[in-house]
């Protein structure tokens, strides 16, 4: 009766135990023998094999001959037989799932079970599937290699700043594009070393602005190298924060690149551009002095002519002197170019009246040769703090340009508004419109829309270029709302801040 007790607590021992060993988490078998007899082995363990439960009992090698060739039964075999045990991670196995060889990856530990008398009579292992991990970090590795062969492919260096140590990080190229050939990472200062010293205070400043709380977090410079043999290279700088929160910088890294190749071209096409603005500017004197006298003689012939009564000729002089008023307009709009291009744009600002400038400039332009009915409504009364005449010499221009291109239509409408801190003028037109592809272009330098309709019509493209500049210094904005075939509304708003008094 005792011993059928004892027999009976061991059998639901064994049962709690055979429950409590295939209810752990992990995958876990037991073998015995040096030929790895499976003893037990949880759910998990028998799912990484591909195989069932009939597999209990059998050596390993049988129930997962697979194994064979590969390393894990000697492995197993040293472990039963020194009694150490042997650890590894991410070691491949090549086994039978659901019909097909398939390449795994385990972290898995082979641990020796000994008797009460210390002696080996098993090994447990423990294992756990790190496939998916592997896999990435391999799919991660072959990406960050295709990116390094992009990257030196394209002479393209890389740079990681070290928030906690203060340290740039640059790679060999990046280093080599520097001039530099320390290990690991320098402090920014190191850097810098040779750096032009002309540009190293804008370097770091747009380094540093990056830091700032009202900064997007980007860093974008182009600055001058001093090479070993004290020649001049061209680097651009550009990097990226990554914000671990909304205060936080978690990452900072861009790249780094030669531009010198690229800047000996903007170099040449600058040194291009100033000698065609230094020659737009002295012919533009040097033709003004006599196209004003061309003009004095024209109006002086008109009157004489006009005197004798010879109505015919003076009429030929009037339209002289309106071609020779065009051609100074030219070479005024030259002049401006010119000095727009050199940053030499002059103002004299002072109060004035907005509708009072623009209705001089209503007066003074000549509608006789045109047809067009000039509708008003000038809401705004107010006083602005402008250049007059540079502010009516953009009004002329959109004025002027409605009434060209509009030549089958009889009226132009003009209005003045306040719209919240700002005065708003603007004129349109129903006459040939502008298509989306060309409206984000008008008011470039040159510029002239491309049909055959639009080059009917006189101008070279650079009223609108001067016009938009002008407003951009006086602190406003221009722009256009135009449709094909229907018209165009052009619009210019000045700020009031400040201004109205």
């Amino acid at each position: 009766m005792v011993m059928e007790n004892i027999r009976a607590e061991l059998r639901n021992a064994e049962e709690r135990y055979r429950i409590l060993f295939e209810n752990i988490p992990g995958a876990t078998a037991i073998y015995s023998g040096l030929d790895m007899e499976i003893v037990m082995a949880n759910p998990a363990m028998i799912g990484f094999w591909g195989k069932d439960s009939s597999v209990i009992g059998k050596s390993l090698v049988k129930a997962v001959p697979e194994l064979e060739g590969q390393p894990f039964i000697s492995l197993l075999q040293n472990v039963y037989r020194t009694g150490e045990a042997f650890s590894a991670k991410a070691a491949a196995a090549v086994l039978e799932v659901n019909g097909l060889l398939q390449t795994f990856y385990y972290d898995f530990t082979y641990s020796p079970l000994r008797d009460v008398n210390g002696n080996i009579e098993g090994i447990i292992h423990s294992a756990t599937d790190v496939t998916e991990l592997v896999l990435a970090q391999q799919k991660i590795a072959a990406s960050e290699e295709r990116l390094n062969f992009s990257l030196q492919s394209a002479a393209i260096g890389t740079w990681n700043f070290d928030l906690s140590h203060d340290y740039l990080f640059l790679d060999a190229l990046g280093q080599q594009l520097f001039g530099l050939c320390e290990e690991g990472g320098l402090s920014f200062e190191e850097v810098l070393q040779n750096v032009h010293p002309d540009d190293v205070r804008e370097v770091y400043n747009s380094f540093m602005n990056t830091f700032h709380a009202d900064s997007d977090g980007s860093c974008d410079c182009r600055f001058r190298i001093i090479t070993p043999d004290q020649g001049i290279k061209w680097l651009h700088f550009v990097g990226k924060a990554l914000y671990e929160d909304i205060k936080t910088i978690q990452h900072f890294a861009g790249i780094v690149t030669d531009i010198t190749k690229e800047t000996a071209g903007i170099e040449a096409q600058r040194k291009l551009q100033y000698q065609k603005d230094n020659f737009l500017s002295i012919a533009s004197h040097e033709l003004k002095t006599p196209v004003t006298s061309i003009k004095a003689y024209a109006q002086l012939l008109e009157r004489m002519l006009k005197k004798e009564g010879d109505l015919q000729k003076a009429d030929m002089m009037t339209r002289l002197t309106g071609q020779v008023g065009k051609l100074t307009i030219l070479l005024e709009d030259l002049l401006d170019v010119s000095k727009i291009n050199n940053s030499r744009l002059d103002f004299k600002r002072d109060y004035y009246s907005f509708n009072e400038i623009v209705t001089d400039n209503l007066r003074d332009m000549d509608f006789q040769e045109n047809k067009h009915a000039i509708e008003t409504n000038l809401s705004f009364m107010g006083n602005i703090f402008c250049d007059k005449m540079r502010i009516s010499q953009v009004m002329n221009n959109l004025i002027s340009n409605a009434i060209k291109y509009s030549p089958d239509r009889d009226r132009i409408l003009i209005t003045t508004a306040q719209r919240s801190t700002d005065v708003v003028f603007s004129v349109q037109d129903f006459g040939i419109g502008i298509s989306k592809e060309n409206i984000e272009r008008v008011f470039d330098q040159f510029y002239r829309v491309s049909t055959a309709e639009a080059y009917s019509y006189q101008g070279m493209g650079l009223g609108l270029f001067i016009s938009a500049e002008i407003i951009r210094q006086e602190g406003g904005k221009i722009w256009v709302e135009s449709e094909e075939n229907i018209g165009s509304t052009f619009c210019f708003s000045l700020p009031l801040h400040n201004n109205i008094r």
